[in-house]
C-alpha cells in the first residue's frame, strides 16, 4: 500500500473526472455525428443530381456547423446571401475583364478590400456573409478564367452546392438538434439578472467595500450582457415565439448595461454619506430608503428564480410598478439644500429605474402568447421604448481600414505571382490566400491562427493521401466512399470544437474534401492531388507571410484608437442627440474589446479601464442632464448657469482641472436657483445638478485618461 500512496492524489482526480468529461464528450460527439450525417447527406444528392463540384456541398455543411440550431440557420442564410452576391459580382468581373487577367486580378483585389473592410465592421454571421461574398469570386471565377464562357455554368454549380449543403445541414439541426438557442437565452438571461440584481443589492448594502472586486465584477456582467445580444438574435431566427420578442429583448439588455453604471454611481454616492459609529447611515429616511430598495430587490431574486410561467410574468409586472413607485416616492423627498442627500436619492432612483426597465425581457418570455385579454401589463414600457435607441457597436472604423488595405494588397500579390509565372495550378494558391486573408483579419493573432491552419492543411493533405492511394481503392461504392471519409470528417469536427485545435480542425474540415475532389466516377489521380495539394499548402504558409509582413497587427494601436473613441464621443455628446441605449451599448462593447484587445496585448493597466468606465458614466450624465434641461425655457437662467459648463466639456482633453471647477460652480449655481423653485422644479434642478457633479468626480479622477485623447495614459504602455 506504501509504494503507491504516491498516486492516491492522482486516482482520487482521475475519479472525478467521468462524469463531466463523459457529458462533454457526448455533446461533442453528438454534433459531430450530426455535421458528418448532413455532410454525407449532401455529397449524396450532389451526385445524384451529378453536380461538377458535389464535394462542394458537403464543405458547405462543415463550414455552418454549429451546435447551437440558431447559429447553424443564421450562418447559412448569410452564407447563402454573400454566395449570391460574389456570384453576380464573378459574372460581373469576368465579363468585364475575360481578355486581360491584369484588369481581373485588379477588380478582384478592390472588391475583396471592400469586403473585408465592411466584415470588420459588422457582427455575427453578418461579418461572415460580407467576406465570403468578397472571396466567392475567387472559388467560382478563377476556374474558369482559361474558359469564361463556363461562367454561368460554374455560377449554377457553385450556388446549388451551397444551396444543397445549407438546405441539409438546417434539416439535421432541424430533426435532430433541440431548440438550444431559445433555452440557452432562457438560461442565460434568468442568470444574468440574477446576477445583476445581486450586483445591485451588493452596492447598497456595502459600498464601503474594495472597488476593484465590484470593477471584476461589472467587466463580467458587462461581456455576458453583450454576448446575450447574440444569443438573441440566434434564437430569434430559430423559434418564431423568440422573433416578435426581439425589440423587447434588447431594450431590456441595453437597461441591464445601465443598471452597472448606475450601481456604481449609487455606491459611491452612499460611500461619501456620514455614518453612526455602528456604519449606518446617519439620515434614517435616506437609510430607510435603502432599505427599502434592498427588500425589493430580494423579493425580485425570488421571482426571477421561479420557472416562466403566466404567474410569473404577472409577479414580475407587479414588481416592476412597485419599482417605479420606489423610485418616485425616493425622487420625491429630494431636498436640494442637502446635497449630498441629494445625490445620493438621485442615483437611487435611477438605479431603481434601470432595474425596472431590465424586467420587460424576462416578462416577455415569461408571458404566454398574445391573445384578447391576455397580455400582461408594462408599466413605463412606453417610456422605455421611447428611451431607447438601437444597440450601438463600437465601429473600428482603423482597424477595418487596415483589414480592408491587406485584403487587397495580398489578393492582387498573390494573383500578379500566378500571371507572372504562368503557373498552371497556381489558381489554387490564390484561392487559398484570398479567403483567409478576409476570414483571419477580425482575429487578435491571426499570424498564430494562419500557422494553425497551415498544420491543418498539412494534416488534410496527408489524410488525402493515405485516402486516395490505398483506403478508395478498396471500394467501389458511395456507401465505401462514406465509410472512408466519414471518420475523418468526424475527427475534423472534434478538434474544430476545441478551441486549442479550432483552426487545424477548419483545416481538415475543408481541404480534406477539396483536394480529395470525389468525384462521380471516383478519379484516383496521384499527379492531379499534388499539384492541388503543393498550392493549397503553399496558399496557407504565404498566409502567414501575409499576416506578418503587411500591415501586421498592432494591438497596442487598437487599444489606443478605442481610447481617442472614447473622448472623442463625449465631445460629440455635447453637439447630438443619443439614445441611453446606444450610448450605454456602445460604450460597453467598447469596454468589453478594450479589455480583450489589452489582454491579447498582455497589457495589465487598470488605469485605462477605470478611465473607460468612467467615460461611460460621463457620457450617461450627459445624455440624463441634457433630457432634463429640455423641460426649462431657453435663454434663461438654467440655460445661463450651464453654458459655462457645456464649454468646460469642450476642453476636457486640454484642461481637465478647468472642467472640475466649471462644473462645480454650474452644479452650485443651480442648487442656489432649485432652493427658490416649487418642489417639482427643484428637484430637476437637482437631478441636473448631481449629474454635474458626478461627471465633475468622474473627470477629476480620471485625469490623465481624457488629456489628448489618453495620450498620458498612452505614453506609459509599452510599445
Amino acid at each position: 500500500m506504501t509504494r503507491f500512496a504516491a498516486l492516491d492524489p492522482l486516482w482520487q482526480r482521475l475519479r472525478s473526472w467521468p462524469r463531466p468529461l463523459v457529458g462533454l464528450l457526448s455533446a461533442h460527439w453528438k454534433h459531430a455525428a450530426r455535421t458528418v450525417a448532413a455532410a454525407l447527406s449532401a455529397l449524396g444528392i450532389a451526385y445524384a443530381l451529378e453536380l461538377d463540384m458535389p464535394f462542394s456541398a458537403a464543405v458547405t455543411v462543415m463550414l455552418v456547423a454549429h451546435p447551437v440550431h440558431g447559429m447553424v440557420l443564421s450562418k447559412s442564410i448569410n452564407r447563402f446571401l454573400g454566395t449570391l452576391a460574389g456570384a453576380l459580382v464573378s459574372v460581373v468581373l469576368m465579363g468585364a475583364f475575360a481578355q486581360t487577367p491584369e484588369m481581373f486580378m485588379l477588380g478582384l483585389s478592390l472588391w475583396m478590400g471592400a469586403c473585408t473592410f465592411a466584415s470588420t465592421l459588422l457582427r455575427n454571421f453578418r461579418s461572415y456573409g460580407t467576406v465570403l461574398a468578397g472571396y466567392t469570386v475567387v472559388l467560382i471565377a478563377m476556374p474558369g478564367v482559361e474558359a469564361p464562357d463556363t461562367m454561368f455554368h460554374l455560377v449554377a454549380n457553385r450556388v446549388s452546392d451551397v444551396t444543397i449543403g445549407i438546405v441539409c445541414s438546417g434539416l439535421v439541426a432541424a430533426l435532430f438538434t433541440s431548440r438550444s438557442a431559445e433555452r440557452g437565452l432562457r438560461h442565460k438571461l434568468r442568470g444574468g439578472m440574477l446576477d445583476l440584481v445581486d450586483y445591485a443589492g451588493r452596492a447598497l448594502r456595502d459600498p464601503q467595500a474594495d472597488g476593484r472586486s465590484a470593477e471584476a465584477i461589472r467587466r463580467r456582467l458587462a461581456a455576458e450582457i453583450v454576448a446575450l445580444d447574440s444569443l438573441a438574435e440566434f434564437a430569434a431566427a430559430e423559434s418564431a415565439a423568440i422573433a416578435p420578442l426581439r425589440d423587447t429583448l434588447r431594450i431590456g439588455l441595453a437597461a441591464m448595461l445601465g443598471v452597472l453604471a448606475a450601481g456604481a454611481s449609487a455606491e459611491e454616492a452612499l460611500r461619501r454619506l456620514p455614518r453612526t459609529e455602528g456604519g449606518h447611515l446617519a439620515d434614517p429616511g435616506l437609510a430607510r430608503a435603502v432599505t427599502d430598495c434592498l427588500g425589493l430587490l430580494g423579493e425580485l431574486a425570488i421571482a426571477l428564480g421561479h420557472p416562466d410561467s403566466p404567474a410569473r410574468a404577472g409577479e414580475l409586472a407587479a414588481l416592476r410598478q412597485r419599482l417605479l413607485a420606489l423610485a418616485q416616492r425616493i425622487e420625491a423627498g429630494i431636498d436640494p439644500t442637502r446635497l449630498p442627500d441629494l445625490v445620493a436619492r438621485d442615483r437611487l432612483a435611477e438605479l431603481l429605474d434601470e432595474l425596472r426597465a431590465t424586467l420587460g425581457g424576462p416578462i416577455a418570455l415569461a408571458a404566454p402568447p398574445a391573445g384578447p385579454g391576455r397580455a400582461v401589463p408594462l408599466p413605463g414600457a412606453e417610456e422605455d421604448r421611447r428611451r431607447a435607441g438601437r444597440f450601438g457597436f463600437h465601429l473600428d472604423w482603423r482597424g477595418a481600414a487596415i483589414n480592408g488595405v491587406r485584403a487587397t494588397l495580398a489578393t492582387w500579390v498573390a494573383g500578379a505571382v500566378w500571371i507572372l509565372t504562368a503557373w498552371p495550378y497556381g489558381w489554387m494558391m490564390v484561392a487559398m490566400v484570398v479567403p483567409n486573408a478576409g476570414l483571419l483579419a477580425m482575429r487578435d493573432h491571426p499570424e498564430r491562427d494562419a500557422v494553425e491552419l497551415t498544420k491543418g492543411c498539412l494534416l488534410a493533405a496527408l489524410l488525402g493521401w493515405v485516402s486516395l492511394a490505398y483506403l478508395l481503392p478498396l471500394f467501389d461504392s458511395f456507401a465505401g466512399l462514406c465509410l472512408v471519409i466519414g471518420p475523418i470528417l468526424f475527427l475534423a469536427v472534434l478538434l474544430s470544437v476545441n478551441p486549442a485545435t479550432a483552426f487545424i480542425g477548419v483545416g481538415v474540415s475543408v481541404f480534406y474534401l477539396t483536394l480529395l475532389t470525389p468525384s462521380n466516377p471516383m478519379v484516383y489521380n496521384a499527379s492531379l492531388f499534388l499539384n492541388s495539394a503543393l498550392p493549397t499548402v503553399g496558399g496557407a504558409a504565404l498566409t502567414m507571410v501575409v499576416f506578418r509582413v503587411v500591415l501586421p497587427n498592432d494591438l497596442r494601436g487598437h487599444v489606443r484608437a478605442i481610447v481617442r473613441a472614447m473622448r472623442r464621443d463625449i465631445l460629440d455628446l455635447l453637439n447630438r442627440d443619443v439614445a441611453p441605449s446606444d450610448w450605454e451599448t456602445r460604450m460597453h462593447d467598447r469596454m468589453i474589446r478594450l479589455i480583450g484587445r489589452m489582454r491579447a496585448a498582455e497589457m495589465n493597466h487598470a488605469e485605462l479601464i477605470r478611465g473607460g468606465f468612467a467615460a461611460l458614466r460621463i457620457g450617461r450624465e450627459v445624455i440624463r442632464a441634457r433630457r432634463l434641461h429640455a423641460g426649462f425655457p431657453p435663454g434663461g437662467l438654467v440655460d445661463r448657469l450651464i453654458e459655462p459648463s457645456r464649454h468646460a466639456l469642450a476642453r476636457i482633453d486640454r484642461a481637465p482641472r478647468a472642467t472640475v471647477r466649471a462644473l462645480r460652480l454650474s452644479a452650485n449655481g443651480l442648487l442656489t436657483v432649485a432652493a427658490h423653485e416649487q418642489p417639482e422644479r427643484a428637484a430637476e434642478l437637482g437631478a441636473i445638478a448631481a449629474s454635474l457633479l458626478e461627471v465633475a468626480m468622474l473627470v477629476g479622477r480620471n485625469r490623465r485618461f481624457f488629456q489628448s485623447g489618453g495620450r498620458g495614459l498612452a505614453r506609459g504602455l509599452p510599445c
